[in-house]
């Protein structure tokens, strides 16, 4: 395997109330500047390779190049692929890291990749256990790339300088606009067709058609980020829903069980104060709360034998008959 480095930058941020989640621009299928780049395949196929990888740095928050042993700030949760480019949006785990990332003193970011196939772009030759496979004929002449076929995401790390040329238009710290990514990509493709010694955006600006065209994927572009930030509050709200319900359960289901531990021990002559009790026992926890129901259903058969009935009995109707009044009113049933 082959490790490969694209730079890209931060596409958008998004502040939820409990979970910090943020979203970034991966990569394109277009060939970088590093003279490789992926197939839509490829890219495909490895997107789900993004989730539950890290998001880090280098020690003591450095971001100047990569590093062997870097920080964990955070795992990929989520990956989209639009079209011709890869979306992850990861969850910052690390104060400091999202402070950083929200105030803009960070962005870009640079995405390892680990390759299994690589082959040349032009002639089509198996280049994946080349030594130095950017010697091929084919590459060296600049008439093709290293084009990789199969991969998958290893970590993402952040950085300072990109190496993607329209990383500056995406600076969401200077800038506090969001610049359309999905431009990126494209003017990736028309860049790769021009003559190299123009060199990347020469004639940005020059043409009217391009400027309309980069106008109409901008508000494509914002159009799906809307609807990607839209799914993300949706999936927040049912989760927290689910959540409220399954404590609400979790709430009565310890309610019934703190008035079964009352009623055994009122069986056996074990209340002086059920309101009380009541109240302490609210705080039990499952497996506490089920010994002292044993233990007091073992008292009661042990006062059974030894002791006649009629000695506990009218205080026994009495915490009983309270018992079941409080059955009523919280779960709308009575035992008796």
């Amino acid at each position: 395997m082959k490790r490969h480095r694209f730079l890209a930058a931060v596409h958008s941020v998004m502040t939820g109330e409990e979970e910090h989640l943020a979203t970034f621009y991966l990569m394109n299928t277009t060939v970088n500047r590093n003279g490789w780049g992926v197939s839509d395949k490829a890219l495909e196929e490895a997107m789900p390779t993004i989730l539950r990888k890290p998001i880090g740095c280098g020690p003591g928050y450095r971001i100047d190049a990569h590093y062997p042993e870097p920080m964990d700030l955070g795992r990929f949760v989520t990956s989209d692929k639009p079209d011709g480019y890869g979306l992850g949006t990861a969850e910052i785990t690390d104060a400091t890291a999202w402070e950083r990332l929200t105030t803009g003193e960070w962005g870009p970011i640079s995405v390892v990749i680990l390759s299994y196939r690589d082959t040349c772009s032009k002639c089509g030759e198996d280049l994946t256990h080349s030594e130095d496979p950017f010697s091929h004929e084919c590459i060296a002449d600049q008439e093709a790339y290293l084009l990789v076929e199969s991969f998958v995401f290893e970590r993402v790390d952040f950085i300072d300088t990109p190496a993607v040329p329209q990383a500056g238009f995406i600076n969401v710290a200077q800038a506090q606009t969001q610049v359309p990514l999905e431009l990126c990509a494209r003017l990736y493709e028309s860049q790769s067709k021009q003559d190299p010694a123009q060199g990347p955006g020469a004639q940005e600006g020059s043409n009217p058609e391009e400027e309309e065209r980069k106008t109409q994927l901008s508000e494509e572009l914002q159009q799906r980020v809307t609807e990607l930030e839209q799914q993300l509050e949706d999936e927040k709200k049912v989760r927290e829903t689910a959540d409220e319900r399954v404590s609400e359960l979790e709430a009565k289901q310890h309610a019934e069980i703190v008035e079964s531990v009352l009623e055994a021990r009122a069986t056996a002559g074990m209340v002086t104060d059920i309101d009380a009790e009541r109240e302490r026992f609210t705080g039990y926890p499952e497996d506490a709360l089920q010994q002292m129901k044993a233990d007091a259903v073992k008292a009661a058969k042990t006062q059974a034998k030894t002791e006649p009935k009629a000695k506990y009995a009218g205080a026994s109707d009495e915490l009983k008959t309270a018992i079941e009044d409080t059955r009523q009113r919280l779960f709308g049933r009575r035992n008796t």
